[in-house]
């Protein structure tokens, strides 16, 4: 498969990602605000159970895909560090935006680790 397609199907993925990341924000920020001191054992359960369903349906598959495109790029992105040279005017276009994509993927993934270790810690907080 030539290095184009690979940018082509890789951003595209990216972009879905992203996309589903989108739908999933407002999800996350709502289990993310609960209020770790509420008074009542319903109150806390409901809470809890809130923050499982959001972790497993939202947080935890989207923290999975970020990290296996990361992880199928990771190939391609170690090879073109260490065959390129650094080169202000003269350079790839296509390695570029490659090595952009990956970074990107590697923001997502950091992100989506550290959404899940805060769902996981307010979980615990409401036991």
């Amino acid at each position: 498969m030539p290095f184009s397609d690979i940018v082509a199907v890789s951003g595209l993925l990216l972009t879905l990602t992203t996309f589903l990341f989108n739908l999933a924000w407002p999800r996350l920020t709502e289990a993310m605000a609960l209020d770790q001191y509420q008074s009542g054992v319903q109150a806390r359960k409901r809470s809890r159970d809130t923050i499982l369903g959001t972790f497993f349906s939202c947080a935890l598959p989207l923290t999975c895909a970020f990290a296996a495109l990361f992880y199928v790029n990771l190939p391609a992105t170690v090879r073109i560090i260490r065959t390129s040279t650094l080169d202000f005017w003269d350079f790839d276009t296509g390695r570029t935006l490659f090595m952009l994509m990956a970074c990107a993927l590697f923001a997502f993934v950091a992100v989506n680790v550290w959404l899940c270790a805060r769902l996981i810690e307010k979980w615990r907080s409401l036991l």
